[in-house]
């Protein structure tokens, strides 16, 4: 018969362990940082070793929803004295977040005391990560982030004003996520920051002017949902990777120049206009882009678009198309025969496979072969996937 395997409890009343106190202070205080500083704080009637340990955790985490115990102020009144009661050593995230309704009042606590812990993380413990989920403007007046620490920044459902995307009072400022915030301004100004997601963002939906992206070090780039105005890039010659996503309001958009260092590139939009027709009036030169991702949009307007895109990207390894065919046709008005077929792409020599992804294999599908084979793609380049599935990226993070 076999044995019974002995619970956690028998096995500490045998060898006469307690595990968890064998851990030192510094282990478990890594543990607490896990969870939010109310339940931390509670730790503290286990034992008398327990007592000031979560005064020390690493992570300030404030959390407030409608399915916890209180209302937003009793959540302002316990975080205040915690404030005052924890020891001021260096955090290494701070995360505040409130995720239920709140009234008028309740409102005005949030920004009155959300400004003054974002200055406490930041300026008193040097926070190397914020995570802010708040529906109230960062910084009130015209005063910007500033910290000599802060490595990582993520804001959700936050106003931004002018002064509050100005980063450069942050130099070790590396990873900034901003998504479903409300950004209004004229510059982003990021001159630290490697990887920038910019997601489900309304930027300037009050005027007509676009905004600008300053992030020279820009290591990663994505643009995915904005709504407002499309971003104009300035000059990132170290940009590795990119995934843009428009959904209309380009206004002939002018976003290319900006890309054209990038060695992965996934370009897709949902408008229904030809969103790119300025930005390929003088398409930029891809110099390093090896894998391009497009969907149906490139080949619109007699297919002049993917022609553009192929001209210009003379070490092309990868182009994979991402089509929904009913949509292509509501573009295309003319057949692959009326294409200029003397036209050669300069990518020959590299590109080594070509996919087109689609939900079925049609009459429309061989067109786009035939289109491809004038301009040099022999057809044993050319992988053509019926996926039945919704389409994913190739290097999105959300892969």
């Amino acid at each position: 018969m076999p044995k019974r395997c002995k619970n956690s409890e028998e096995v500490a009343n045998d060898t006469g362990e307690d595990r968890i106190s064998a851990l030192h202070d510094a282990i478990l205080q890594v543990v607490l940082s896990f969870l939010p500083s109310d339940e931390t704080v509670q730790t503290c009637v286990l034992s008398r070793r327990w007592r000031h340990l979560w005064k020390s955790t690493p992570a300030l985490r404030i959390v407030h929803s409608d399915l916890r115990y209180w209302n937003v102020k009793e959540l302002n009144v316990f975080v205040n004295y915690l404030l005052l009661l924890r020891d001021r050593v260096p955090l290494d995230e701070c995360e505040i977040s409130y995720r239920g309704r709140c009234s008028d009042e309740e409102y005005a606590d949030k920004v009155r005391f959300s400004g003054m812990w974002i200055h406490y993380a930041l300026s008193l413990c040097r926070a190397q990560v914020l995570k802010v989920n708040v529906g109230i403007p960062l910084m009130r007046g015209n005063s910007a982030l500033v910290s000599q620490f802060l490595r990582r920044l993520e804001l959700n459902g936050v106003i931004l004003w002018e002064h509050a995307i100005d980063f450069s009072g942050c130099p070790k400022l590396e990873d900034l996520n901003l998504h479903y915030c409300a950004i209004n301004g004229h510059k982003i100004s990021a001159q630290s920051v490697r990887r920038l997601s910019i997601t489900q963002c309304a930027i300037n939906l009050d005027s007509d002017s676009r905004i600008r992206i300053s992030a020279p070090c820009l290591v990663f780039l994505q643009l995915d949902g904005v709504r407002g105005g499309v971003p104009f890039l300035e000059s990132m010659p170290s940009l590795v990777t990119a995934y843009i996503r428009l959904c209309g309001g380009g206004n002939g958009c002018v976003l290319l120049q900006g890309l054209s260092g990038a060695t992965s590139l996934e370009l897709i939009t949902t408008a229904r206009d030809f969103i790119f027709r300025k930005d390929l009036k003088r398409c930029p030169t891809f110099s390093m882009l090896k894998t391009l991702l497009l969907n149906e949009w490139c080949v619109a307007a007699d297919f002049g678009a993917l022609a553009c895109f192929l001209q210009h990207t003379p070490v092309l390894e990868k182009l994979v198309l991402q089509l929904r065919l009913d949509v292509i046709w509501k573009f295309v008005t003319k057949t692959y025969e009326s294409c200029n077929s003397t036209v050669q792409f300069l990518v020959l020599k590299h590109l080594k496979v070509v996919e087109i992804r689609c939900h079925k294999e049609d009459e429309q599908v061989r067109q786009i072969v035939k289109i491809l084979s004038t301009f040099g793609v022999s057809s044993d380049r050319i992988d053509v996937q019926v996926i039945q599935h919704t389409y994913f990226s190739e290097f999105s993070p959300s892969k």
